[in-house]
């Protein structure tokens, strides 16, 4: 296995009318390290589509052989990006307090009990709650989680991700201590250290879920931009108001085609003590509705979340037979769905 073979094999690779799929000019530089091979391309973006028949290609012809593409700041390895039938979602909400960051840990622990590996990354640069949420305060080998700024390393180099309640974890919290602050304003920065934090971490997980930040700033225009998001799910409460806010981002993602899962209502109602029946908490919106964002559950307040989250311990673990572990079980099953009818476009298109 050469540089040469490698080049062969990309110009082997034609259009129907007989052109290179890529180029041979615009191949930079070829990067060979034993199992993993980095074809690197021009500043050019190239479209996913064909990058996903070159990265097809190569692995075919290269099995056993980890194959990467990067192009024009990402990097892609196959399927949506992060590999085949493996899969990044960003849970995104438009404003703060919406509860996103519980919603983000309760999914993925639902969707690791439906039976997948699921990785969840903590990447708001300004309030990473993850390892608060799952009691994960690593204190010894603290350079395991330390930023390399570097270029992405071979696999057998990359840092392992940290393990809880059978999720594999990983935040910017582990860079920092908790009461700091990370100085990482500029994109340049931004980028590559949510870059670092997908590509260069031994993830096993088929499915990563990522914390997002909120609103629309600099870290959600990188994550929209140059990473390789399957899709996205909302957290927002039911008002207006916070609805207002998610269709500014709702908008951010329309405009560089990342595919919308649906929403999760929080805080959508409270049990009355006195009567059981449910009380709605906010007048309804339908706006992101009326935008075509399917609501894929309403979880009910529940004083219990905040306390259990302080402890380190879930509620859909400490109440699995629950009202909120109920509604996650069905938030969990229309993601799953989604992933699963993605999954099999896919492999009719290929």
């Amino acid at each position: 296995m050469d540089e040469a073979r490698i080049r062969t094999l990309i110009a082997a690779l034609t259009e129907l009318d007989g052109s290179a799929v890529i180029p041979e000019s615009q191949i930079t530089q070829i990067d060979i390290h034993d199992d993993w091979i980095v074809v690197n391309l021009t500043e050019a973006e190239f479209p996913r589509a064909k990058l996903g028949r070159v990265h097809a290609h190569l692995a075919a012809a290269l099995p056993g052989v980890e194959i990467e593409l990067r192009s024009g700041g990402r990097i892609f390895r196959g399927g949506d990006g992060f590999g085949a039938r493996r899969h990044v979602i960003a849970v995104l909400g438009g404003k703060g307090g919406v509860g996103k960051s519980t919603v983000a840990v309760s999914l993925s622990l639902t969707l690791a009990a439906m039976g997948f590996r699921v990785g969840i990354l903590d990447a708001d640069l300004s309030g990473p709650d993850i390892p608060h949420l799952l009691g994960v305060h690593p204190k010894k080998d603290r350079a395991r989680g330390r930023w390399r700024a570097s270029a992405i390393h071979p696999p057998k180099e990359r840092r392992t991700a940290y393990e809880r309640w059978g999720l594999e974890v990983m935040s910017v919290g582990f860079l920092v201590p908790e009461r700091a602050a990370l100085a990482a304003t500029e994109r340049w920065l931004v980028a590559n250290l949510l870059r670092n934090l997908i590509f260069d971490v031994a993830w096993h997980a088929d499915i990563l879920v990522i914390d997002a930040p909120p609103g629309t700033g600099e870290e959600i225009q990188v994550m929209v931009r140059e990473l390789p998001l399957s899709g996205a799910v909302f957290v927002t409460t039911p008002q207006d108001l916070a609805q207002m806010d998610a269709e500014r981002t709702l908008s951010h993602l329309q405009q560089h085609a990342v595919p919308v899962i649906g929403m999760v209502q929080n805080m959508a109602s409270l049990t009355c003590p006195h009567c059981s029946s449910p009380i709605d908490l906010y007048a309804a919106s339908s706006r992101l509705q009326e935008a075509g964002v399917p609501v894929l559950g309403r979880i009910p307040f529940d004083t219990r979340l905040s306390v259990t989250a302080d402890r380190g311990l879930p509620l859909v673990l400490g109440d699995p037979r629950g009202p909120i572990a109920f509604e996650f079980a069905r938030i969990g099953g229309g993601v799953r769905r989604w992933l699963a009818e993605r999954d099999l476009d896919d492999s009719q298109a290929a």
